[in-house]
């Protein structure tokens, strides 16, 4: 029946009901919602609590329902403090193709390609013509969320709200590179852009910073939130572990409520938070599609050599295949809600670079949802969590 969703007249017929259901279950969960304790967090407003069952109980279940492609980013509309870029991806022979990138870029079939990125300026400060970096200026990259499946580096894509915040906040970096990089699919629909196309092109975005702008690696910061923090973690462990000497590893990498643990290994242990919190967050809807549009070939090729990878499922390798693997890993702020459904996942991953030696800051604020930086109906904690982000920048 899921596959019939995709398709007319199944697929009006099924938004039409789920539109007719939803206001139902919104007024009842605003009369539910009036007394605080009845709220999943009694910190929440009134709002929070509708719009966060909202998403998980019919929005998210909508997405993976009738399926959902992202409509290509528009390039030649005129926008404020924004401006697109494409950047030339890494050549085949590049040797920066290497190592398990190169691996399973060989099994997926993938290649890497030109890639469409968008800079983000401090608001008011308009664009620039020439973006060469400047004497000693610190810049971000960003690697946005959507499940790997859906999202854009487009400045009017809500996926971008993190970066919006950050730059607006930060007094030391003045832009953001948004990587609008290629989203994954899997059947029913066509099978696309596995693993790890994102990573190649995030890498190209990398290199561009380096080599065509001039930026200095120890002044630039790798940025991921959810998928996108899986994939800008691989990103890292691509330059620390293959040490290419005309790509060092960035000064800094902020992950943000990141999907780490894709396989869900820890949801057999009662007190992990995908139990925990599975009424507190958005998040709770089934991760299958997912997971298969990300893995590809890997999936089915082996399942078993999938878990313990540690470029695609960090969170999902045992601890003892886990120690060693985050040895040199730059300065790095984690960050995760405290009731959202994955929050696990970023605590498992600062407690292993801190085993591992790296300088972690952690920022766990209580009651947060996952990826709440990136929500602005989230507040005041989003405009409170993006300040603190932006202070450690700052330092």
């Amino acid at each position: 029946m899921g596959h019939l969703l995709r398709y007319q007249p199944f697929k009006g017929l099924y938004l039409l009901y789920v539109l007719a259901t939803a206001l139902v279950r919104v007024l009842w969960w605003c009369i539910r919602y009036l007394r605080p304790h009845n709220r999943p967090r009694s910190s929440w407003s009134l709002w929070q609590a509708v719009l966060v069952d909202l998403h998980r109980e019919v929005l998210f279940p909508i997405v993976l329902d009738i399926g959902y492609r992202e409509a290509a980013p528009q390039v030649d509309q005129e926008l404020t403090d924004t401006q697109a870029v494409w950047i030339e991806g890494l050549a085949d022979n590049s040797t920066a193709f290497c190592g398990e990138i190169r691996r399973a870029a060989n099994i997926n079939g993938v290649r890497p390609e030109k890639v469409l990125a968008f800079w983000l300026f401090k608001p008011g400060t308009g664009t620039s013509v020439d973006l060469k970096a400047k004497e000693g200026e610190k810049v971000a990259m960003h690697m946005h969320g959507g499940g790997f499946i859906m999202g854009s580096g487009h400045p009017e894509n809500a996926a971008v709200q993190l970066s919006v915040g950050l730059v607006a906040h930060s007094k030391s970096v003045s832009r953001i590179l948004e990587v609008d990089y290629r989203l994954s699919a899997a059947p029913p629909d066509k099978p696309v852009n596995p693993f790890p196309a994102a990573v190649l092109d995030s890498l190209a975005a990398y290199r561009y910073l380096i080599h065509d702008l001039g930026f200095d690696p120890s002044n630039i910061t790798v940025i991921g939130d959810s998928a996108g923090g899986n994939i800008a973690l691989a990103l890292v462990r691509h330059l620390v572990e293959n040490r290419l000497p005309d790509l060092p590893p960035p000064g800094r990498f902020v992950i943000c409520s990141a999907w780490l643990d894709i396989f869900e290994t820890r949801k057999s242990d009662p007190g992990a938070s995908h139990n925990r919190n599975s009424k507190s967050d958005m998040l709770g809807v089934s991760v299958a599609y997912s997971r298969s549009a990300y893995l590809g070939a890997l999936e089915t090729d082996s399942e078993i050599e999938a878990r313990t990878n540690r470029y695609v499922a960090p969170g999902s390798v045992p601890d003892e295949l886990a120690k060693g693997s985050y040895v040199g890993f730059p300065r790095t702020y984690v960050s995760a809600g405290e009731a959202e459904y994955i929050y696990t996942d970023s605590v498992v991953l600062a407690d292993r670079m801190e085993a591992d030696g790296a300088e972690v800051r952690r920022d766990f604020p209580l009651d947060a949802i996952h990826d709440y930086m990136s929500f602005p109906w989230f507040e005041p904690e989003r405009t409170k969590g993006i300040k603190r982000l932006a202070n450690w920048l700052d330092e």
